[in-house]
């Protein structure tokens, strides 16, 4: 296993999360797979690091070279986790270590709260990556106007 530290994003990582947010295996999965501009995600980005119902996680490995982000939003019915691993390290098995990681420090910061993944039903390789972090399928949804399978932890 991968040895991962985290931090929380700062201004200075907002190309970053631009170039994983538009990446074209991220945009595929995403719930709107439309390619997102500079100025919407700067604004949007600047807008979460602020938020207190928001925490943005980045974990970097051994050498400090950032390997993707865990974010958490926080609602009043749900706190809802969304993912992405850096392309190049895809296939590691990282993702399900992040989300356990990110999920952990989640609740270090908001209590016990009940943490809702929504995933694409062709998106198999985050299913799998969620149960291995010991999310449970809960039910079906069309929150964000797509069809999501719903996992729970």
């Amino acid at each position: 296993m991968m040895q991962l530290t985290h931090r929380i994003a700062q201004p200075a990582d907002s190309q970053l999360y631009f170039d994983w947010a538009n990446d074209p295996d991220t945009r595929r999965q995403s719930f709107n797979s439309a390619p997102i501009s500079f100025d919407t995600h700067t604004a949007w980005f600047t807008r979460k690091l602020t938020d207190a119902n928001a925490l943005l996680l980045l974990f970097e490995n051994e050498t400090g070279e950032p390997v993707g982000q865990v974010r958490f939003e926080r609602g009043p019915n749900e706190t809802v986790i969304g993912i992405s691993v850096d392309a190049k390290h895809r296939g590691k098995g990282l993702a399900s270590q992040l989300i356990e990681r990110g999920c952990t420090v989640c609740r270090e910061q908001w209590g016990a709260v009940t943490i809702h993944a929504y995933i694409k039903p062709e998106n198999r390789a985050s299913a799998r990556a969620f149960e291995r972090a010991g999310f449970v399928f809960s039910h079906e949804s069309g929150k964000f106007g797509v069809d999501s399978l719903v996992y729970k932890k």
